[in-house]
Parts: structure tokens; sequence; C-alpha cells
């Protein structure tokens, strides 16, 4: 499904290509100098083209969904660390836990408080799933020069500066399967304050033993939410080409070459997370950040001469860019490009 951001831009760039072509073609006379030489579409040695084009076959895939990172809870036994859970926190105090307790705790909701002991959770989950996110738009600006023939066509080199917008939202639930942790750590004879409370270093404050009670258990975990990925990405291609005449009017030209491309990702995620036990959580984060990968790219172009100066072109590139990943919070986000299509048309400028 085309998303509402990308018809705005899919429309202009028809109305415009079909203006373009409207203006240049109007008499036969433009024709005269391509049918009285019998040539393609020139003898000019360099050309420069321009034009939209549209990313297929790129794929987003969102690991790790739902997870609390069950790590950051630390080992099932043992005092003196901190530990950070979904619902709370036990941490080192400035008196480096003396006697086995530390002020530098808090809770969130006052049912984790029961029998003189207070109950932080965490749990391991790894879900994933993937969006496609075609298509996506963009442009390609090319510049060429041919150097000599070969075969009764045309070699040359060129270099081409592409660029592509990705946005994927994404809103799938997930079903899954999660290992819960349940921490009990003894309050003594303390009645915690209210929730939610949060401690802090340098206290003082309640006192609350640093040693939890563990208990681990399978559970079903139900994620809903929101995922987003954001991307821009950069290209520059370079390679040699070949173009083969087809006619009066028509030639067509092979390529391929070296791609080097920047991504500019941002992936932000708000989940909810519904376990089977009862226990009800929100789970969110934020990412951005720029990552390199070279590849290489295979392009075929079809081009139909309007005037010897003039060309309007169509055709595809097959590109392998790799993946690109972005880590937010305890999930990452990978943009999969190994296999990408590039849709592209435009005009090209023979001088």
């Amino acid at each position: 499904m085309i998303q509402p951001m990308k018809q705005p831009f899919i429309s202009l760039t028809l109305a415009l290509m079909t203006g373009l072509f409207a203006a240049n073609v109007r008499a036969e006379d433009l024709f005269a100098p391509i049918q009285k030489t019998g040539q393609a579409p020139s003898d000019h040695a360099t050309w420069f083209s321009l034009g939209p084009q549209f990313g297929l076959n790129i794929t987003a895939q969102f690991n790790r969904v739902g997870n609390l990172n069950s790590a950051s809870a630390g080992p099932a036994t043992g005092g003196g660390m901190n530990r950070t859970y979904a619902d709370g926190y036990v941490h080192v105090d400035s008196s480096g836990n003396a006697g086995g307790q530390t002020w530098n705790w808090g809770y969130q909701n006052a049912s984790q408080a029961q029998g003189g002991t207070l109950t932080m959770h965490s749990a391991a989950v790894n879900g994933s799933l993937s969006q496609n996110t075609d298509p996506n738009p963009g442009f390609d600006v090319a510049f060429g020069h041919d150097f000599g023939t070969v075969f009764g066509g045309k070699w040359g080199l060129q270099g081409a500066f592409d660029f592509t917008t990705i946005s994927v939202n994404d809103s799938q639930p997930v079903n899954g399967t999660a290992t819960f942790i349940s921490d009990a750590y003894s309050l003594g004879a303390v009645i915690p304050p209210l929730a939610p409370y949060s401690g802090s270093y340098n206290g003082p404050g309640p006192l609350l033993g640093d040693t939890p009670m563990r208990t681990t258990a399978s559970t079903s975990v139900l994620v809903t939410g929101q995922r987003t990925l954001e991307a821009q990405v950069l290209a520059f291609r370079a390679g040699p080409y070949y173009e083969f005449p087809m006619g009066k009017r028509w030639s067509g030209r092979l390529g391929g070459g070296l791609v080097l491309a920047v991504a500019d990702t941002q992936y932000n995620f708000n989940e909810t997370l519904t376990f089977g036990n009862g226990f009800v959580t929100r789970n969110s984060g934020s990412g951005s950040g720029t990552e390199f990968q070279a590849g290489g790219y295979l392009e075929g172009k079809l081009l139909y001469a309007l005037t010897p100066d003039t060309s309007l072109f169509a055709g595809a590139q097959y590109e392998n860019l790799g993946t690109f990943s972005r880590n937010a919070g305890n999930e990452q986000a990978q943009l999969e490009m190994s296999s990408s299509v590039y849709v592209l048309f435009g005009v090209q400028f023979n001088f």
C-alpha cells in the first residue's frame, strides 16, 4: 500500500514528466535531424540526466521487540550492585550499601509491596517482525562520458548521485513467550513510601535489603504499540556502461559498478507488554545515527531521442547495499537493502 506521504510525490513527478514530454514532442521537424542522419540520440560524447526514482524490495526488520533488557536485573544472587527493572530499581548508595541495605531504590506500583517484601519485575522477550516499505521515493542525477565505440555501440564511464527517503510505521501486535523474572527484596520493619517512589544516591531514606530472592517463570506475552523507522539514504554510484542503438530514435544502455551509501536513520518505539500472569508494563526507546555501506549495482535503461540533444529514459537498477542497523533502547531496527530494485525515469541532455 502506498503511504499517504508518498502519494503527492508520485503524482507530482508523473505530472512533470508528462508535461516535459508534451512540451518537447510538438512537431515532426524536431525529429528531422535524427531521421536525416539515421543515428541514435546524439553523437555528443557527454551527457547529463536527472529524474525521480522509486525503491522497491526494501524491508524493515524489527528485532528484540518487547525486550525489557532482563540483563539489567543482574545475577540471581548477591548484593552491592545496580539492578534495574521494568517497575523499579535497587542501586548502590553513597554508603556502599552498608550492612547489606540501600536507600537508593524506587518502585512504581503499590501492589509491589506485600508481606514485608518489595518485588521488582523484568522479562526476557525476543519478538521479531518485518515490514515492506515499498515504494520509496527519491531522485537520481547522473553524468557520463563516451570514450569510444565497440561492437557497433559506445562505451563510457558514469557517476551518479541518488537520494531515497524511507518511512516505516508499524503497529503489528506480537505474540510470544517470555522468561519472567520476579526479585523480592526484604523491607524488614520499614513501611515503604507511597508509590511511585524514587530514592537517591546520597540519601538518606528508608532502607531496603539489597539481596533479592529470585523466581523465574515462562509466560505468554502480547506486545502492542507503535514502531517507526525513518531513513534518508544518500548513495554515489560509479562504473562503466555500454550504449547500443536500437533504431533511429531508440537506444539501450547497460552498466554496473560500485555504490557507496550513507544512511541517516532514526528508530522510535512505544509499546505495551501484557503478560499471561497479569503483569502489564510499557516499553519505549529512541535512537538515531548514520551508517556507511559499500556495495554494487547493475543498471539497464531504454532511451528515446526527442532531439539530437535531448532524450527521455526509463530503466531499472539492482543494488546490494547490505543491511543498515539502528539500536534504540533494548530493541533494534534493520533496513534490509541487499536486493533492492529502483525504477527510474527522466530526461537526458547531450552536449
